[in-house]
């Protein structure tokens, strides 16, 4: 996913200096995007808590291979030993 992230923010970078001339200045009809990548830290709770004694710890999401594909596994809770 980060190398994903690295070549299509390149991609994006390197074309947009392809431009030969003077800068274009922004005009009110332009459109624009944002790309956000990724899985949130934490959900509702933080790093950690504690429920009825037992400690829950944050599982950061990870890429996995599951019946020969790769799939992405979302960050979860999981009880600390």
């Amino acid at each position: 996913m980060k190398m994903l992230s690295i070549l299509l923010l390149g991609a994006i970078l390197g074309t947009s200096g392809c431009v030969v001339g003077p800068p274009v200045a922004p005009y009110p009809g332009r459109a624009t995007f944002a790309v956000a990548v990724g899985d949130r830290p934490y959900y509702n709770r933080g790093p950690y808590y504690v429920q009825y004694g037992r400690h829950y710890a944050w599982v950061p999401g990870h890429w996995a291979r599951q019946h020969g594909r790769r799939v992405w596994i979302h960050g979860h809770y999981a009880p600390r030993r």
